[in-house]
């Protein structure tokens, strides 16, 4: 449940009420900034083109939507959903799971707070609606039934009036090796905010 402060601040942003900074508390021109660059919704398109088991070339569009709300006091929430236009091998499992039926993933993590083992699950899997991508499969696969953590972060962008939301994830594998992922959304006040991926 919301705070009232939390409240007060989500109803102001979505007024899109002007105020200046040097003249409200920092930490609330702060909290009203993450809601400027990232509160919203944001739609993407992505096309395949796959082999069937008979070698017959298909194509596949899969939409997808991420909500992102930051609720203030730390707190961010997820919604994501994503669809593909076409039945096809990488969306029906052949268990009754079609995927042009939407899929929808939530979840609401605290700033700088770890989460482990599910948490993380779900949180990965989540990030993988919004991109196919190959890295971050490989790195669920790795760190199956290993200790994990999961954290949220914001930082500073590299260009100015910029911030960048971080979920970095790592975990130690048997060999001592140690795989970190990241995924990074970059947003500015000109801009719809961009995602990036990499892996360690």
């Amino acid at each position: 449940m919301l705070s009232l402060r939390s409240l007060c601040l989500l109803k102001v942003s979505s007024l899109q009420l002007s105020y200046e900074e040097d003249k409200v508390p920092s930490n609330l021109a702060n909290e009203l900034n993450k809601m400027k660059l990232f509160n919203g919704n944001f739609f993407g398109q992505e096309e395949y083109v796959y082999n069937t088991v008979e070698q017959i070339e298909h194509q596949a569009v899969k939409e997808q939507v991420l909500t992102i709300q930051y609720q203030g006091e730390g707190t961010w929430g997820f919604w994501i959903c994503h669809k593909f236009d076409t039945c096809n091998y990488r969306s029906c499992d052949g268990k009754g799971r079609c995927g042009k039926q939407p899929e929808k993933l939530q979840f609401v993590l605290k700033e700088k707070k770890p989460y482990n083992s599910e948490a993380v699950f779900a949180i990965l899997r989540g990030l993988c609606r919004v991109r196919v991508l190959g890295v971050i499969n490989y790195v669920m696969k790795e760190i199956k039934g290993r200790q994990v953590l999961t954290v949220l972060s914001v930082e500073k962008g590299s260009v100015p009036d910029s911030l960048q939301l971080v979920f970095s994830t790592s975990v130690v594998l048997e060999t001592g090796q140690k795989i970190s992922c990241k995924f990074v959304v970059n947003s500015t006040l000109d801009d719809s905010p961009v995602f990036k991926y990499s892996v360690t």
